[in-house]
């Protein structure tokens, strides 16, 4: 078998996208377009795979894994003289090399595979994906002869009509014999509209040495799409989304109203869970199995165990939630924070940077922040733990089996010992022990027939 190398060409400016980002970071899908395009690379299992960065590409080379090699293009002179500082990064590569571009993040590893096997098997010198979109205007056209062999690539704007009358386009995607493409590249010139060196030119220089040029074309020209402006980024994030979708579906998760539920590439979803309208599922995401995510639900980088029950604009935000809990309505989880296994969080409550043991409960209207309680506990309805002073935050522990009585405010920091109980309404400074009784309220005083004196005072100061 032989070794294959992966090159990416990614210092183009993207100047339509209007943007200060660097063109290979606009995402795609919850990913940079960059990294879309090295994943569907390190599928086939590539040896090397260098990516060719512009002067001002630190921000994209940042994204790479260790392995990747990062090639600066200076000055940028065209794709040919990009491919031309692959090539020596590559020098002496024994191979073949499928080149590609950061701007293709639809491409998948199935295409780029086929690609290469239909290279072998034809022992070419080069093999172009093509495609035929509904419009072609802006692509190169592929030319053939009358035997329907490869012969050139003509750019766009330096075709004439006829030329341009050819429906199948260059991808941008190709796999070459290294040594080939090497050869090639050396005996490139900038005579065009552009005075750039093109890769596309190597196509005619490899043709007219009598070395075999093939082709391959995909019938979905969405794949091969090249993104230029923030309208073709949108309709990639639409047909990546679509494609999401599809195989969170055929994994056995049921989407309730698929358009309407976002998710990222990188979330994985259990079988048997099933997602109300209008959800968001981003980043690093992770649902287990048989659970019930209800409409409008936000999980952005969080773990959810099996069987649980997420309700109604619930958010979890950089947290997880153990298995056979229960979350929400609009309840916020927050901040590194975790709910452990069988717990219950109810109505507008709220966790930043705190834990939840399991079997708890947090009812409505409660927030904990900077706090860890432990397992079975009963945090009451409208319970909060002051965690800031104005300078520095503090920590606040529940241990086991501690019962929060309604209403009440922990002022950090504070430990509850094991079983220990806190009143209802009390504002605790102090520690409680184990096994005890919190209790700080103001004493209550009742004033005798005070509601018929404040009503005759009302009634007498509205006849005035």
């Amino acid at each position: 078998m032989r070794a294959l190398a992966c090159v990416v060409l990614a210092a183009g400016r993207g100047t339509r996208m209007n943007s200060v980002l660097p063109k290979p970071l606009h995402e795609v899908c919850g990913r940079p377009m960059i990294d879309h395009v090295l994943a569907s690379a390190a599928d086939l299992a590539v040896e090397r795979r260098v990516v060719v960065i512009g002067v001002e590409g630190e921000a994209v080379a940042e994204r790479f894994p260790e392995d990747v090699e990062a090639v600066v293009q200076e000055p940028q002179l065209g794709t040919g003289h990009a491919a031309s500082c692959a090539a020596q990064a590559l020098a002496g590569w024994e191979g073949d090399i499928i080149l590609t571009c950061a701007d293709i993040p639809l491409l998948t590893s199935a295409t780029m595979a086929e690609l290469v096997s239909h290279h072998r098997a034809r022992d070419a010198a080069a093999t172009v994906l093509t495609m035929e979109p509904d419009d072609p205007t802006g692509y190169g056209r592929v030319v053939r002869d009358t035997a329907g062999n490869v012969v050139a690539i003509v750019e766009h704007r330096d075709a004439d009509d006829e030329v341009r009358a050819i429906r199948e386009v260059n991808t941008s995607v190709y796999c070459f014999d290294a040594e080939a493409l090497s050869d090639a590249l050396q005996r490139l010139s900038p005579v065009n509209a552009q005075e750039e060196y093109y890769l596309t030119d190597v196509i005619a220089i490899l043709v007219g040495a009598g070395r075999p040029v093939a082709a391959i074309r995909t019938p979905d020209a969405d794949e091969a799409m090249g993104i230029n402006t923030r309208v073709q980024l949108a309709r990639a994030e639409r047909i990546a989304r679509d494609r999401v979708r599809e195989r969170v579906m055929l994994g056995g998760a049921t989407l309730l109203d698929p358009p309407s539920t976002l998710i990222d590439i990188g979330v994985t979803i259990g079988p048997d869970t099933i997602i109300g309208p209008g959800s968001s599922l981003v980043g690093d995401t992770v649902v287990g199995s048989g659970c019930e995510i209800r409409s409008n639900v936000t999980l952005r980088d969080a773990t959810i165990g099996d069987g649980v029950l997420l309700r109604d604009h619930t958010v979890i935000d950089d947290s997880s939630v153990g298995d056979e809990s229960q979350v929400g309505p609009f309840a916020l989880v927050r901040g590194g924070s975790s709910v452990g296994n069988g717990c219950k969080v109810g109505s507008s409550a709220e966790l930043n940077r705190s834990d939840l043991g399991d079997g708890s409960k947090m009812q409505h209207f409660s927030y904990l922040g900077d706090t860890r309680a432990g397992a079975r506990c009963n945090i009451g309805a409208g319970v909060v733990t002051c965690n800031y002073d104005g300078i520095d935050k503090h920590r606040t522990t529940i241990e086991d089996e501690a019962f929060i009585g309604s209403n009440s405010v922990l002022i950090a920091p504070i430990n509850i010992g094991r079983g220990a109980y806190v009143a209802a309404g009390s504002v605790v400074t102090e520690d409680v022990p184990a096994g005890a009784l919190g209790i700080e309220r103001g004493e209550q005083r009742n004033i005798p027939e005070w509601v018929a004196r404040w009503r005759a005072m009302r009634e007498g100061r509205d006849r005035s």
